[in-house]
């Protein structure tokens, strides 16, 4: 970065990068500050983060699958099978509300290393469940640790990165969110369909991915909640230390709340509508995420028309992840182009500015589901539905990134909160459709089912979106019902 000279004398000095592009928000003289962190250090950071995000889906689908084996070994359907797959998907919605607020009270270091212990834990209890009962239970404990690398994330790259590197960064976490659910589906069709290690090998092989991420997780990323006051007061020579790096910081309590008051916080965004509106339209347009997955092993497997077996059914998973990398080049990119072309411009930054990228991934949504449904019934060959499956991830893709990077320039200081709350809607909408859609496809055809699920985003796009391009400064100014009051 490099420092501007001000007009007046004695005024406070702009930093900017090389470029002149003004630091938002301005960092402090400390080194220690994690917007002044080196590039390998924030970085290294950065991806173990991200890689949060893709474990958590990852380990869901890589037991995916293998739902008639489960069907059999436990004696239930092949639909009730692929809940051990998706019902988890409720935890990632409703456990952030106590992993955020505690990450506040202790710092997020200890909070992201303790919900990895849990997952890695309830991950070999899957593996070595004897009942249906028992493996349901424990991945559903797993869904619960899991869960707090999809909220902290994102807050994390808030603590680390400026307004003009926000959306690039935030779009690794989001291509990672979005492809994971694919890459588990491939890599656990093929150790599936190896007789030598089966289904639980693939939950076997999560415990060993969970205990990596945590060895990663104690020395690459220190705490990254920053008080400006705090660590003013320490020497330098003490930021220098291996404790200070690979030590836990416990934030200070400044106001004195409770504990009650501090768990009370993450709902206060409940109310805003520049969060409630977009994350609520996002779940619209993704809520077909896990009864895709899931229903791969049903739409394409041994008792379909396709006749897959496991390995192939995996193998299916390969169109999400050409789907969510396409898309990433376009989203990322996108945002940052567009907050450094205003910053240079010397424009006053709002972040309405994003929402327009988002009508791409709209349409794609659009398109993607239609022809996913309608060519699951017509269709000769395999390909071209899961050219529609490709062309949904994409746009997936584009509205998650650009809704999300939207979100947190609105409320910066909030981003640990703005992220439960796309995580609840998220997660919530994502819950419901594997629980009926396998039976309403059953009955009615793909193309009935699919075509809602295409059309619902579209009639929600002008109350989520589009009321927020006309006159989100203003309804962003009001705020919410009632003002935070946490720092």
């Amino acid at each position: 970065m490099s420092g501007s000279n001000s007009e007046k004398l004695g005024a406070p000095t702009l930093k900017t990068t090389e470029d002149g592009i003004p630091l938002v928000p301005q960092p402090s003289d400390d080194p220690d500050d994690p917007l002044n962190w080196s590039f390998p250090k924030k970085h290294a950071a950065l991806f173990i983060l991200a890689l949060e995000s893709l474990l958590v889906k990852f380990s869901a689908t890589l037991i995916a699958p293998g739902a008639h084996t489960l069907a059999a070994q436990f004696h239930v359907p092949a639909s009730t099978a692929t809940y051990i797959g998706s019902a988890p998907s409720i935890l990632y919605a409703l456990a952030p509300l106590v992993w955020i607020p505690l990450s506040h009270r202790v710092g997020r270091r200890p909070v992201l290393l303790v919900s990895q212990i849990i997952a890695l834990i309830a991950a070999i209890g899957v593996a070595r469940s004897q009942s249906y009962a028992q493996a349901l239970g424990c991945r559903m404990v797993m869904g619960f640790g899991g869960s707090a690398g999809l909220c902290i994330g994102p807050a994390a790259i808030s603590d680390m990165f400026f307004l003009h590197e926000k959306g690039s960064r935030m779009g690794i976490i989001s291509i990672l969110l979005v492809t994971a659910p694919y890459v588990g589906g491939v890599g656990g069709g093929s150790v599936q369909y190896n007789k030598q290690l089966g289904w639980r090998w693939s939950m076997y092989i999560s415990a060993i991915c969970y205990a990596a991420q945590l060895v990663a997780q104690f020395f690459l990323v220190p705490e990254t909640i920053y008080e400006r006051e705090i660590a003013a007061a320490e020497s330098p020579e003490a930021k220098k230390t291996l404790s200070r790096r690979l030590g836990f910081r416990t934030p200070t309590n400044p106001t004195g709340e409770t504990w009650a008051q501090t768990f009370r916080h993450p709902y206060a965004m409940f109310v805003y509508p520049a969060v409630v509106l977009p994350s609520f339209w996002v779940s619209l347009c993704v809520m077909t995420e896990v009864a895709n997955t899931a229903g791969f092993a049903l739409n394409f497997g041994i008792t379909s028309r396709f006749h897959f077996n496991v390995a192939q059914v995996g193998f299916c998973y390969f169109s999400g992840l050409v789907g969510a990398l396409l898309g990433e080049l376009c989203a990322g990119p996108l945002c940052d182009l567009t907050a450094k072309r205003c910053l240079k411009r010397e424009e006053e930054w709002q972040p309405e500015k994003l929402l327009k990228l988002s009508l791409t991934g709209l349409l794609t949504v659009f398109v993607g589901l239609m022809i996913y449904g309608f060519e699951l019934d017509r269709a000769q060959h395999w390909i071209v539905p899961l050219a529609g499956s490709a062309l949904f991830v994409f746009g997936q893709e584009i509205v998650v990134t650009v809704v999300m990077t939207y979100m947190t320039d609105c409320y910066p200081e909030h981003a640990a909160e703005v992220a439960i709350v796309f995580q609840f809607f998220f997660n919530i909408m994502c819950f419901h459709p594997p629980f009926y859609t396998p039976q309403w496809i059953a009955k009615t055809g793909a193309s009935l089912p699919y075509v809602v699920y295409a059309i619902i985003p579209i009639v929600f796009f002008p109350f989520g979106i589009g009321l927020l391009m006309w006159k989100g400064p203003q309804i962003r100014s009001k705020g919410g019902l009632f003002a935070l009051k946490r720092k």
